[in-house]
């Protein structure tokens, strides 16, 4: 026996035969499917109520809004569409699960999230390309335009983890998610130099609705419900992570550092802040995202992140998969009156820890504990790219388990 085999502890499994040590199998067959859709009440400004029904495992909900050809006809290059525009056409989300309290998000939250959960940097450009593709030029407005959101709050929008479904057959109440559509002001952007083009922007969507993934039980005679009392005891289900509603602050046009109080923090376990800068001058791009030149985390007189020269780009992708960042793409004015230019460019967050940096793997779940943020105030320090002024976005991320019991749900921090 080698040195390196007293040595080392572990378990031993076997790498070359199956066994029961390295196999796993499904205890409970489920049927997949995705016909469950609802229409959006308003295809304008306002809000729209999705209820799905208990009874069947949720995965992932899906918010799919969209124009048609003959809707972008009449816009020849007037005004345009930025990559990811659907986030920015959602002003908020929210969700509730049975009896639970009501959650908000933001679109550019939701963006912020569905980012930061992705495991690769495939993934994350992928996501924010199909939140809606860069409309500028005639060719763009001549075909159907789409965009697909995952509301990635019960899952990962990647099959990353073990994947549990969120349990509806231990429900007797329904899941309520909810989508408020902004003015089109928001999220369309007005050409400065249009010279003969037209600008004609659809007052509302032709198509909006939810649509949710099901997993649905072979037998129903396995269902939790039926072997275990959930009136004295409850079914605990770890979420990927809480997001509370994101905080904006603006920041003044100078290039020094800048302090920064963060309040509001709700009981339970920080895991991280994840944060942003937006340019406040830059009204062709409103969904491009900066990240600090210099920001320092503190709390309790101890200094937590401290990340200066750009470097929280490294710091992150050492501590995560992929580099903390999406494609983007950046409008600008064409030299001559015309359709509106594009240039690629990164949009870009970071990420202050409080906890252990880790994740999932494929075959379990991994908890970390958080911060205590118990007298309710962090500061930062932040210094902007550039002397210009920008508005500082902050979500505060948790920690957080799904308790089911008595039919209805609740969410532990």
């Amino acid at each position: 026996m080698s040195s390196h085999a007293l040595l080392r502890v572990g378990e031993e499994v076997d790498l070359y035969y199956t066994d029961p040590k390295n196999c796993e199998k499904q205890s409970i067959p489920v049927e997949v499917n995705t016909r469950f859709t609802q229409a959006f009440s308003n295809l304008g400004q306002g809000v729209s109520v999705y209820t799905i029904p208990p009874g069947n495992g949720i995965r992932h909900v899906l918010i799919v809004i969209g124009y048609s050809a003959a809707a972008l006809a009449g816009n020849t290059g007037g005004s345009a569409l930025p990559r990811g525009w659907g986030y920015q056409a959602i002003k908020q989300v929210s969700f509730r699960v049975g009896g639970s309290s009501q959650y908000f998000l933001s679109g550019d939250q939701l963006l912020a999230r569905n980012l930061r959960l992705c495991r690769t940097q495939s993934q994350r450009d992928s996501i924010l390309q199909l939140g809606g593709a860069e409309c500028k030029a005639t060719a763009d407005f001549a075909v159907d335009q789409y965009a697909y959101i995952p509301v990635s709050v019960f899952a990962s929008p990647s099959a990353d983890g073990i994947s549990l479904p969120l349990a509806g057959d231990l429900l007797s109440q329904q899941i309520q998610i909810t989508a408020e559509i902004a003015p089109t002001s928001d999220f369309w952007v007005t050409n400065p130099t249009p010279g003969a083009t037209v600008a004609v922007i659809p007052s509302a969507f032709t198509k909006g609705y939810f649509q949710v993934e099901q997993l649905v039980m072979e037998d129903r005679g396995m269902s939790l419900a039926n072997r275990v009392d959930l009136n004295t005891h409850s079914y605990n289900m770890p979420l990927p992570d809480f997001d509370q509603q994101e905080v904006a602050i603006p920041l003044s046009a100078t290039a020094a550092q800048q302090p920064v109080v963060l309040t509001g923090f709700r009981a339970g376990e920080v895991k991280k802040l994840q944060i942003w800068l937006t340019k406040d001058a830059d009204a062709l791009n409103p969904g491009r995202w900066y990240k600090p030149k210099y920001v320092q985390a503190l709390y309790a007189g101890t200094i937590y992140a401290n990340y200066d020269d750009g470097a929280a780009a490294m710091w992150n992708l050492l501590d995560g998969t992929s580099r903390s960042a999406s494609e983007q793409s950046a409008l600008a004015a064409a030299v001559a009156p015309g359709p509106m230019v594009s240039a690629p460019v990164l949009s870009e967050w970071t990420e202050l820890p409080f906890a252990q940096p880790t994740g999932n793997d494929y075959d379990g779940e991994v908890r970390v504990h958080g911060k205590q943020i118990t007298n309710g105030i962090v500061n930062l320090t932040v210094q902007t790219p550039d002397a210009s002024a920008y508005t500082l976005h902050i979500v505060y991320v948790y920690n957080c388990t799904l308790s089911f019991s008595k039919g209805s749900a609740d969410l532990i921090f």
